[in-house]
């Protein structure tokens, strides 16, 4: 039976999830607020680094900062929210027991659930923990010829991009469900993309769903099997490496806010970025039901409007005509997908489509947004 602290911890504002979102909204409130951290994880990992430390873990000593040294200013707790109700945020500890936090603001910043630990730790991890994983993570990756991605969306595409710029020989394959790579961008943007990586090497099978493998999603460190397509192909595989899509993490709003939930599980936000019915809970990244594509490039523009508004609601300045309203990037292509640390292709705004390798490493390939992201942090 799991222990539960019932006395609330009270500060001005409680971010639940310590992603993008999370993160750096509390290192923009953390100097005029009591700012607290609910995160599994001991750490912040910047998340275009996840392709490149799969394949070279040196690489996450610099993407993985421990939020001890990121937000030196804010209180870390080391959990999962599980339930959200009107008397604050449960949270279930690492050590087992339960706590209920209470903030003047709450921020819902969960993000996405995934099936397993390629993208994020699913049950919490330290820093040393993530790292060891990643060396596990390339030794499979060495040891295997036959490499199967199945999901050709950004990270697909960009995991292939590194194994075979770091290992020519590997036989890889991408199946992708739908009828072309990059669903999110432009066809222009979407076929240079499978242009790069069939000239090398890569097989790119489009329109061809995974029926049954050998592996379960949930297998991260897959051994070798068989996969079997929708078009009845069968291959062989060393490694099946999952890059499908996570789901919203929201469950914890079921029991009391279930009203909130549009029919994928995303949580109805109004304009200003508040959950729908609520004055002081806000909601931010993938969790949210905003029309725009779940990419990196649209979180800054939500974290100015929450940091703002939060500020005025703290600050008693709170009133409908001085709160801000995010305007949603809806149809926006926008998108730069590495293709290896030398190459890539990007689709910017007016500009459309951009093929130069040499644009795509000062953009993204060379350093997968890390300086950027460890000077927005302040380390």
């Amino acid at each position: 039976m799991i222990a539960t602290s019932k006395a609330a911890i009270q500060d001005d504002v409680v971010i639940y999830g310590g992603g993008m979102a999370g993160a750096l909204l509390a290192k923009a409130l953390a100097p005029e607020f009591r700012v607290t951290l609910v995160d599994p994880n001991e750490y912040f990992e910047v998340p275009m680094s996840v392709p490149r430390s799969l394949v070279k873990p040196g690489f996450a000593d610099a993407a993985i900062i421990p939020f001890a040294a990121a937000l030196p200013g804010v209180a870390h707790v080391r959990g999962a929210l599980v339930e959200m109700h009107p008397e604050g945020g449960l949270v279930q500890l690492k050590n087992g027991k339960e706590e209920l936090l209470k903030g003047r603001v709450s921020v819902l910043a969960t993000g996405s659930k995934f099936s397993n630990a390629l993208m994020r730790a699913i049950d919490g991890a330290s820093v040393r923990e993530r790292k060891e994983f990643y060396v596990q993570y390339h030794r499979r990756i060495v040891a295997s010829q036959n490499i199967l991605i199945v999901g050709g969306g950004p990270i697909g595409v960009e995991v292939a991009g590194e194994i075979i710029e770091n290992h020519p020989a590997k036989k890889i394959i991408i199946l992708e469900a739908g009828p072309r790579v990059l669903a999110g961008t432009s066809e222009a943007a979407a076929a240079q993309a499978a242009k790069v990586l069939k000239a090398s090497g890569v097989t790119v099978l489009t329109d061809e769903r995974l029926e049954c493998a050998d592996s379960t999603v949930a297998e991260v460190l897959s051994g070798a099997g068989e996969a079997l397509t929708s078009r009845g192909q069968s291959i062989p595989y060393d490694l099946l490496i999952w890059c499908v899509g996570g789901k919203p993490n929201t469950a914890y709003m079921a029991q009391h806010y279930a009203s909130t939930l549009n029919q994928a599980g995303r949580i109805r936000v109004s304009p200003d970025l508040r959950v729908v019915g609520s004055d002081t809970v806000f909601a931010l990244g993938d969790i949210t039901d905003l029309d725009e594509n779940k990419m990196a490039w649209h979180i800054g523009g939500q974290i100015r409007t929450a940091a703002h508004n939060i500020r005025a609601i703290l600050t008693r300045a709170g009133r409908p005509s001085r709160l801000k309203a995010h305007k949603p990037q809806t149809g926006n292509p926008m998108m730069a997908v590495t293709l290896g640390s030398r190459n890539g292709v990007l689709h910017l705004p007016v500009i459309g489509v951009v093929r130069s390798p040499f644009v795509a490493r000062v953009a993204k390939s060379s350093h997968m947004l890390v300086p950027k992201f460890r000077k927005a942090l302040g380390v």
